[in-house]
């Protein structure tokens, strides 16, 4: 199990988030950090935890060099050594990838028209259905829109296209969390769903009813903002704050894609500028990725294995 980290933006506290966690593991397993030792020896020197780093060192991947950055502030330099980082581990072919975070301004600088991690992965494995799936203990939360003004996710609710997405998500629930016959409840798009309703709430309950026919289980659609308190194997969130408010309040909450031919995880977190240096990053998400990608995977090759013998 081949387990790739990305070291996001130096200027950030990805470098430090990688210190921390990855020193913490009982079992990193066959784990290559891609990156800099330059930066992130320095990086331990300046938070002092140089003990952490002679844990890390032999997994380190130099692939980037000499970079000179400040914490806190993003430069194309350090957006260009983050994509270097990610580059190099997508070539070294891992049955896992875990990235830190990056700054997308400053990539779109290098890389027009970049939009995150996921539809970059995506792209690079050339998949065209995916989706970004927030992680939390027990909870699966699937966005049915992403990186989109709001104005245009309610261009993008139709029947047809809800009744796909839980199709798309049952199946991944099956693949990636070996839920055999998973039961999802699905968002309303507006408050208290059908009282302010549009025509919008009313084609989420078609695309539920057409994908009920078809023999899943799911039903909705519910309030986003008591849908989180109910128990199902997964949810779908009609856009990115309805999930990601509920699952950046939570400690060690995971970002993961569904659609890759590999795992794909990262922290829920972005590169905090603003405590970068300080020495108070929180690599709990961090280290709660070893653990579910390696699950993750394992359900992965179970799922295989079984599609394979029929």
């Amino acid at each position: 199990m081949q387990i790739a980290v990305t070291m996001g933006d130096p200027s950030g506290i990805g470098p430090e988030m990688i210190l921390r966690a990855v020193s913490k593991l009982r079992d990193p397993g066959e784990c290559s950090i891609f990156g800099s030792r330059m930066i992130l020896e320095r990086t331990a020197r300046d938070l002092r935890l140089l003990s952490n780093y002679r844990c890390i060192e032999s997994y380190i991947v130099d692939v980037i060099g000499r970079v000179d950055f400040e914490y806190g502030r993003s430069t194309k330099r350090t957006a260009r050594a983050a994509m270097l980082s990610i580059e190099a581990a997508l070539g070294s072919g891992p049955d896992i990838i875990i990235t830190a975070p990056i700054v997308k301004a400053t990539v779109r600088m290098i890389v027009p028209g970049f939009v995150g991690h996921t539809e970059y992965l995506a792209n690079n494995f050339g998949v065209r259905d995916y989706a970004m799936t927030g992680i939390w203990r027990d909870k699966r939360i699937m966005l049915f829109t992403a990186h989109m003004p709001l104005r245009r996710v309610l261009k993008r609710i139709s029947a047809d296209r809800i009744a796909k997405r839980i199709r798309f998500f049952r199946d991944g629930l099956v693949r990636y969390f070996g839920v055999d016959d998973p039961e999802i409840g699905v968002s309303a798009v507006n408050p208290h769903a059908f009282e302010f309703s549009v025509g919008e709430d009313e084609e989420i309950r078609a695309g539920i009813r057409a994908a009920a026919r078809k023999g899943i289980r799911v039903s909705g659609p519910y309030p986003g903002d008591t849908l989180f308190g109910r128990k199902f194997d997964g949810f779908i969130a009609m856009y990115h704050d309805q999930a990601m408010v509920y699952l950046k309040s939570k400690r060690d909450g995971l970002n993961f894609t569904i659609g890759l031919p590999i795992v794909r995880l990262s922290p829920l977190c972005g590169a905090a500028s603003d405590i970068a240096g300080k020495g108070c990053a929180d690599a709990s998400g961090l280290v709660a990725a070893f653990s579910a990608g390696k699950k993750i995977y394992s359900n992965m090759k179970r799922y295989q294995q079984r599609m394979t013998n029929g």
